[in-house]
């Protein structure tokens, strides 16, 4: 019975290219953090100077966009119903066709037995 030795996992410690990958990924987090911060900002402050616009033309921008948003819903209706109906038919040719296998050099001989 030989000795067993156990092996020490190895602990390495952080390289330069490591670190500086962390800490360029970090600053890249915050500047996106910061650009979502102004576009919020930005959105909020817009919406606010157009409100009294919202306020006096909801007579025609209310049914507008409710026309607006069924019109969509029902395209993605459509174009969903009409992507579902065509993996459904590849699905049944994939399932109802059984292609043989190809080999070079040969020919498909279809018909009667000879």
């Amino acid at each position: 019975m030989g000795l067993l030795k156990k092996k020490h996992e190895k602990h390495s410690h952080p390289t330069f290219k490591g670190f500086l990958t962390a800490v360029l990924a970090t600053i890249a987090a915050m500047f996106l953090l910061l650009l979502a911060g102004l576009s919020l900002a930005g959105t909020a402050v817009a919406f606010i100077a157009t409100m009294p616009l919202f306020v006096v033309f909801s007579p025609v921008l209310v049914p507008a966009g409710i026309t607006t948003g069924l019109l969509a819903m029902g395209l993605a209706t459509s174009g969903g119903s009409g992507l579902t109906a065509l993996s459904i038919m590849s699905w049944l040719k994939k399932l109802t066709v059984k292609e043989l296998p190809k080999i070079p050099g040969q020919t498909l001989v279809t018909g009667a037995h000879s």
